[in-house]
């Protein structure tokens, strides 16, 4: 492995055909989630967007929560010490408990997103990385501006290909908070349907979208990582 990332959020959507969304019944997942400690929640709130299952921030801007909507679950941990492997239990449990309860047969699709930073090796400052190195190495085409610029980024798409039948859409850009971190996001869409006792597979598709982050996205960011 070219560097560590160190992952700052993950995300996973959980579709499924619409239903309507008794409060009663997520209740109920709350409850269960909350019997169980490394699976719960400490809230439980109604709002127009959906109801929230979520757990105090044990630092600033730190998420830990989980969304149902008529047509989705949606589970966030963002900016806490999480795990790859963390977030795979709780996805799998919270999806098939939620699934259970709410006895919907299966997920029609998924969507999983990843959040990191890497520190290149021979630049310090990422806008640089970004900027001379990956877009143009001529200072002419920026003098066009005529003042410097704050960010920059870029953004990939790979398509299905072969037996890969999910897309990736990849972010690269500088991050504000440090100047010598490149932020990256991984967004995996999946459209296979995964049934309700099959919720493993999230796991499955969860590790896929990491690991195009610390395999083929790290691979190529180090071609441009050189003395």
């Amino acid at each position: 492995m070219h560097y560590d990332p160190r992952t700052i959020a993950f995300l996973a959507e959980v579709l499924f055909p619409p239903i309507q969304l008794p409060a009663d019944a997520v209740q109920g997942i709350h409850n269960t989630l909350f019997r169980q400690r490394e699976l719960a929640y400490q809230s439980f709130q109604i709002a127009p967007d959906g109801i929230h299952l979520t757990n105090l921030p044990d630092s600033p801007g730190s998420v830990s929560s989980v969304t149902f909507m008529p047509d989705r679950i949606v589970v966030r941990e963002e900016l806490r010490a999480t795990t790859l492997e963390d977030f795979a239990t709780r996805l799998v449990n919270v999806t098939k408990i939620g699934l259970e309860q709410l006895k919907i047969p299966f997920s029609a699709g998924q969507q999983i997103v990843i959040r990191s930073l890497v520190t290149p090796r021979h630049v310090t400052d990422s806008r640089e990385f970004l900027a001379r190195r990956m877009i143009s190495a001529d200072e002419t085409p920026w003098s066009h501006f005529g003042r410097p610029f704050q960010s920059a980024g870029i953004s990939l798409m790979f398509p299905q290909h072969g037996e890969n039948t999910e897309v990736y859409s990849v972010r690269v850009e500088t991050w504000n908070q440090d100047p010598r971190s490149l932020w990256i996001e991984n967004v995996g869409t999946f459209t296979q349907p995964i049934q309700r006792a099959n919720t493993p597979e999230l796991a499955t598709n969860l590790t896929r979208t990491y690991r195009f982050v610390t395999g083929p996205v790290c691979s190529f960011l180090h071609e441009f990582d050189h003395a």
